[in-house]
C-alpha cells in the first residue's frame, strides 16, 4: 500500500475527466466489479481539509473490496509504463510516494476512509421503499408462472392436448435453463472465492428451491436479507457497506436471471397465446368447475349457478388466456426495468434510476414489446409455419453473431469461449423481441440500427396481415402466394373487429414506446446530461468498453472477511 499527503488542488488542476462542483476536490471510490474492468470509479464531491490522502491498495487486499480513497491518476498496481504516462498527464505531488504498512483495523478507523464508506451508503444503501421493487418482482414472477400453469390445466381439461403440451414445454424448458445458469454462477463464485461462507443447511435450502425453479426468488430473498442486515443498529460501518454490496450483487443476478427467463418463457408464451386467440374459436364448454371434495369414486363440485362461490371460483379459459397475456407482457417490461435499475445500483460509478426514470423506462419497454409481439402474432396467424420459423431464426442468428463478434464476458473472463457462446445463444433469444445494450458508452447508433430494423419488420408483417386478411374477408378464394400465406383460419371475434384496429395498435404502441424512450433520455436519465446530438467522431469512438451485465463473478475477497458475519443468511434461518 502506498500513501502520501499533498496539498489539495482545484478541479481545473486535476485531469480533465474529473468534473465536480467548483472548489471541490474529486473524491473517487474504487470497487472491484468484475474481471473486465480492474477498477471502477465513482465521484462523490465533498469538502475536505487542506491536505488529503492519495491511496492505492493491492487488488488482493480485502480493503480493495469497498470504499478505497484513491487518487484519480494512480490506479492500483500501476506498471512502469502506466506511471510514465501518468507523470505527463497528472500534476506531480510535492513528495514522492513511499510504501507504508497499514492494517485492516487502521484503515477502517481512518476518518477519511470512514467518510468514503458513509458516502457509499448514502448513495447506494438499502432503503425501505426498495422492498416495493422486490415485492413487484416476486408478484410478476409468481403471477406469470401461475397463470401459465393454469392454462396448461385448462387446455388439458378441454381436450386441447397439443396446446397444453406446448404451453408446458414453454414453461419448463426456460425454467431449467435459468436454474442452470444460477447454479453455474454459484459454482464460479466458489472457485474465485468471492462467495460469502454459507452453512451446509443454507446450501441445502438453496438447492431445494432451485429444484423448484425459484432461482430468482432465492437471490431476491438473499438481497432482502443483506439489505436489512446492513440497517441493523449493531453493524459496523464497514460491515454495513459489505452487506450493501452483497445486496446489490444478488439483486443484479436475480434481475439478470429473471430477464433471461422472461424472454425465453414469457415472450414465447405471450406469442403462443395470442396466436391461439387469433386462430382458435372459444370452446363451448367455457367454464371449468373446480373439485372441492373427492371421495370414493365421486367428485363434488361447485356449480357455476352457485350464487357466491360459483362466480369467484369458476374461471373461464378465455379469461385465463387474457390474464396470461397481460402478466407475460407485464413481466417482460418489468424485468427489463428491474434489470436496468439493479445494474445501475450495483455499479458505484453509475447514478441510480429515479422513480420518474423507472416509469418512463417501463413505458418505453412496454410499448415496444407490445408492438413487436403483436406484429409477430399477426404474421404467425396467416403465414406458413416454415417461413415464420425461417424468418425468426434469421433474426436470432444475426443477433447471436453480433454478440459473439462483440465478445461478451457474462460467464467467463475470456470472450468467445464455449460457455460464453452458449450464453450468447440464449441472449440471442432476447434480441428477437428487444435489445439489451452490452456496450459501455454511446448507444445511440446501436439503438438506431436495432429499432430501425425492428420497426421495418413490424411494418412489413402488419402490412401482410392487413392485405391478405382484408382480401379473405371479401373473397375466401382470392389469390395469395400459397408458398408464404396459408388460408387464414381466424377466430370469430377477430373477424368481427374493424380492419384498422390491430394494425393501429402495432404502430401506435411502437410510436408510444419511442416517445417514452426520448422522454427518458431527455428528462429522466440518471446522468442528467444526455445530449441528443453529438459529433460523429464521438459517436464512432472506439474508447468504449464492454459492460459485464452479470455480477455473478466478482473479484471480491469476501472469504477474508469475518466469516461469522456471513454464515447466517436468509437460507439458514
Amino acid at each position: 500500500m502506498f500513501r502520501d499527503t499533498i496539498h489539495s488542488t482545484r478541479n481545473s488542476d486535476v485531469t480533465a475527466s474529473i468534473v465536480t462542483t467548483p472548489g471541490y476536490p474529486a473524491k473517487l471510490l474504487v470497487t472491484r466489479r468484475s474481471w473486465q474492468a480492474d477498477t471502477t470509479w465513482a465521484k462523490f464531491p465533498v469538502r475536505l481539509k487542506e491536505n488529503r490522502a492519495y491511496t492505492t491498495i493491492d487488488r488482493e487486499s480485502t480493503t480493495a473490496w469497498v470504499g478505497d480513497y484513491v487518487d484519480s491518476g494512480v490506479p492500483s498496481q500501476p506498471s512502469a509504463m502506466e506511471l510514465g504516462v501518468l507523470r505527463d498527464s497528472v500534476p506531480p505531488p510535492q513528495r514522492q510516494l513511499t510504501a507504508v504498512s497499514e492494517s485492516q483495523e487502521e484503515w477502517d478507523n481512518d476518518p477519511t476512509n470512514r467518510t468514503a464508506l458513509a458516502e457509499f451508503l448514502l448513495v447506494h444503501g438499502f432503503r425501505p421503499y426498495q422492498l416495493i421493487f422486490f415485492f413487484l418482482s416476486v408478484l410478476t414472477y409468481t403471477s406469470d408462472i401461475g397463470s401459465d400453469a393454469y392454462l396448461v390445466y385448462s387446455y388439458y381439461k378441454q381436450g386441447d392436448y397439443f396446446w397444453s403440451g406446448l404451453t408446458l414445454i414453454l414453461l419448463v424448458v426456460p425454467a431449467l435453463v435459468m436454474t442452470t445458469f444460477s447454479l453455474a454462477w454459484y459454482v464460479l463464485d466458489r472457485k474465485l472465492n468471492v462467495d460469502p461462507p454459507r452453512t451446509c443447511r443454507a446450501w441445502t435450502l438453496r438447492l431445494f428451491f432451485h429444484g423448484l425453479q425459484l432461482a430468482p426468488l432465492v437471490r431476491l430473498a438473499d438481497a432482502v436479507y443483506y439489505g436489512l442486515a446492513s440497517r441493523r443498529a449493531n453493524v459496523s460501518l464497514v460491515m454495513a457497506v459489505r452487506y450493501t454490496q452483497l445486496m446489490l450483487y444478488e439483486d443484479a443476478d436475480s434481475a439478470m436471471l429473471r430477464m433471461i427467463e422472461c424472454f425465453m418463457e414469457a415472450a414465447p408464451q405471450l406469442l403462443l397465446q395470442l396466436y391461439i386467440i387469433f386462430t382458435q374459436d372459444t370452446p363451448t364448454h367455457t367454464f371449468q368447475s373446480i373439485p372441492i371434495v373427492h371421495s370414493v369414486g365421486q367428485d363434488y363440485t361447485l356449480l357455476f349457478s352457485h350464487p357466491v362461490f360459483g362466480y369467484f371460483l369458476l374461471v373461464s379459459s378465455v379469461v385465463a388466456q387474457a390474464v396470461s397475456c397481460f402478466t407475460s407482457w407485464l413481466s417482460l417490461a418489468w424485468s427489463l426495468t428491474h434489470y436496468q435499475s439493479a445494474l445501475r445500483s450495483s455499479r458505484v460509478e453509475k447514478a441510480n434510476l429515479t422513480w420518474l426514470g423507472s416509469m418512463l423506462y417501463f413505458g418505453w419497454k412496454a410499448g415496444l414489446l407490445a408492438s413487436r409481439i403483436l406484429a409477430l402474432a399477426l404474421f404467425a396467424a396467416i403465414a406458413r409455419g416454415f417461413w415464420f420459423t425461417v424468418l425468426s431464426c434469421a433474426h436470432w442468428i444475426l443477433s447471436v453473431s453480433w454478440l459473439v463478434i462483440r465478445g461478451t464476458t457474462f460467464c467467463s473472463p475470456v470472450p468467445r469461449t464455449l460457455p460464453e457462446c452458449l450464453f450468447d445463444i440464449v441472449l440471442g433469444a432476447v434480441y428477437c423481441f428487444d435489445v439489451v445494450n452490452v456496450r459501455e458508452g454511446h448507444s445511440r447508433l446501436w439503438y438506431l440500427a436495432y429499432y430501425s430494423l425492428v420497426g421495418l419488420e413490424n411494418l412489413v408483417m402488419t402490412l401482410v396481415w392487413s392485405i391478405y386478411t382484408a382480401k379473405s374477408r371479401v373473397n375466401e378464394s382470392s389469390e395469395r402466394p400459397m408458398w408464404l400465406i396459408r388460408i387464414p383460419s381466424l377466430s370469430a371475434w377477430i373477424r368481427d373487429i374493424p380492419d384498422w384496429v390491430l394494425p393501429t395498435a402495432v404502430v401506435g404502441s411502437f410510436v408510444l414506446g419511442l416517445g417514452m424512450m426520448l422522454a427518458y433520455y431527455m428528462f429522466a436519465h440518471p446522468s442528467r446530461n444526455i445530449k441528443l446530438w453529438i459529433p460523429c467522431d464521438m459517436l464512432f469512438s472506439d474508447d468504449e468498453t464492454t459492460v459485464v451485465h452479470s455480477n455473478a463473478i466478482r473479484n471480491l475477497d469476501v472469504k477474508n472477511a469475518v466469516e461469522t458475519s456471513f454464515t447466517h443468511d436468509i437460507c439458514s434461518t
